[in-house]
């Protein structure tokens, strides 16, 4: 049976296979020599690399595996006090403290219900009603989750979207709410999930627009009829969504990242489906496949920070600056709370930099980018942190030197390191390994030319960092 060859019986308890990786060259067709398609191009690619050989399940079965085994997997986890298995429901988990609802599997399955916490069920994060409740859409597990029934039935076939503080028509204690769309371009009724787990819904939509992009049950141009889905998809094979719909969920995928859970959930649902979430895989083909839309307020495709105590550089790389205009530099020590620190106009480039010379006596600096377009919508970026070098650490003798250095430590190593030399260019010019708690290092520099140099020493700890002078 289904059941027995996708599971295996651990301890008396059944699992899948959560360990499951992206096969090698899954997804070969996304690229075009080494490079990663755009725009509608990408989509189909994806829609053509998902929808082979899927498996479809059925969605209530007494005798094989059907979606409530499916769900009672790979929605299950460790409640917080680590004392027993507990479905995890991202309408009423609270993600910074203590549970108020606690389902138990299979036990506690809907059900009647009357309230919150009296059952789960399964949630078609993509309403069923825009498909028709039509196989093999209606089983996909990539878009389809436990969730609390009371909360379910709130959420009813309404699109997912920021409600507005003066439109609230429910609300949840752990967050989820129900009123008026506050985002641009749609007023009617959104469900709102909590921030936790934004990205995650919103990463389950592009995927259902993708997968179902043409073909099955008629596809975007089938769906966009049904019931109130016209509040989302506009019916074409791509883009598929009305601009607001692109844009909000943008905003959650970018600043809810893909986490460990979803990548697990991701890996156990290819056991059994054998097909995968590419947005999860890739969160990057989101941008490349809806940049093309000039919606976005900007595609950030990489950013960095580096430095030392006196000076860090910022450098980003974007792509579809389309009605953008300006980035700000933003900085913590605690990586909660964030100032401005500069600002860098669009100018329509693909490589940005900003240098930052005051800085704060810290260990350890954060930045982010608020990215603002014109017309006042801004996302953030990625946080990325600096560790800065710590002063009165080192001592380098001699100093200037000539043949050789002697490095002393005040405090041995705590774990092992990295010593770099590198010129005033910047340009690496000695490397070796320190061994933890070593203090002391002696180093030939006899074949380097005259000038100023930096010893960095660099471990998980910190980046100690000084310079010296060679004469000749």
């Amino acid at each position: 049976m289904l059941k027995k060859t996708l599971l295996s019986l651990i301890a008396g308890v059944v699992f899948v296979n959560v360990n499951a990786q992206v096969p090698a060259g899954y997804y070969d067709g996304a690229y075009n020599g080494g490079t990663a398609k755009t725009c509608a191009d990408l989509k189909t690619s994806l829609f053509n690399i998902i929808s082979n050989g899927t498996v479809t399940l059925p969605y209530n079965s007494s005798n094989s595996f059907d979606t409530w085994d499916a769900i009672n997997q790979i929605d299950l986890r460790r409640n917080d006090a680590n004392t027993r298995n507990i479905i995890l429901d991202m309408y009423t988990d609270n993600p910074s403290g203590a549970e108020t609802v606690e389902f138990t599997p299979v036990t506690d399955q809907c059900g009647q219900y009357q309230a919150i916490g009296d059952c789960y069920n399964r949630e078609h994060s993509f309403p069923q009603s825009w498909f028709d409740e039509n196989l093999p859409m209606l089983t996909d597990l990539h878009a389809l989750f436990a969730s609390d029934g009371y909360i379910n039935g709130r959420h009813d076939n309404y699109p997912y979207g920021e409600v507005s503080s003066s439109g609230i028509d429910w609300s949840a204690a752990a967050g989820a709410k129900l009123g008026d769309c506050s985002f641009p371009g749609y007023t009617g009724t959104v469900f709102e999930p909590i921030n936790e787990y934004k990205g995650d819904f919103a990463r389950a939509m592009f995927y259902m627009v993708t997968r179902y992009q043409s073909n099955v049950g008629g596809g975007m141009s089938g769906f966009q009829g049904n019931g109130n889905a016209n509040a989302v998809l506009d019916g074409t094979t791509w883009p598929s969504l009305d601009g607001w719909a692109i844009q909000q969920w943008y905003k959650w995928h970018v600043q809810d990242p893909v986490s460990a859970k979803e990548i697990a959930r991701n890996n156990a649902i290819y056991t059994i489906q054998n097909n995968r979430n590419p947005f999860i895989d890739h969160p990057e083909f989101v941008a490349l496949i809806w940049q093309c839309t000039n919606l976005l307020p900007v595609v950030l495709m990489d950013f960095t920070a580096a430095g030392n105590s006196a000076l860090i550089n910022l450098n980003w790389m974007v792509t579809g600056e389309a009605n953008f205009k300006y980035y700000e530099v933003e900085r913590s020590e605690d990586g909660v709370r964030f100032s401005a620190v500069g600002t860098v106009n669009g100018t329509q480039q693909s490589n940005y930099s900003f240098s930052d010379n005051r800085l704060p006596a810290a260990q350890v600096i954060y930045y982010r980018l608020r990215m603002v377009d014109v017309d006042g919508r801004y996302t953030y970026s990625k946080i990325v942190p600096v560790r800065l070098s710590v002063k009165g650490r080192i001592t380098i003798f001699p100093n200037p030197a000539k043949d050789f250095v002697t490095i002393t430590l005040q405090k041995p190593l705590s774990s092992n390191s990295q010593i770099k030399i590198t010129d005033a260019t910047g340009r690496l010019v000695i490397s070796r390994f320190a061994a933890a708690a070593q203090n002391n290092f002696n180093i030939a520099v006899n074949k380097l030319p005259a000038g100023r140099y930096i010893i960095s020493i660099v471990n998980n700890d910190a980046v100690i960092n000084e310079s010296f002078v060679i004469s000749k």
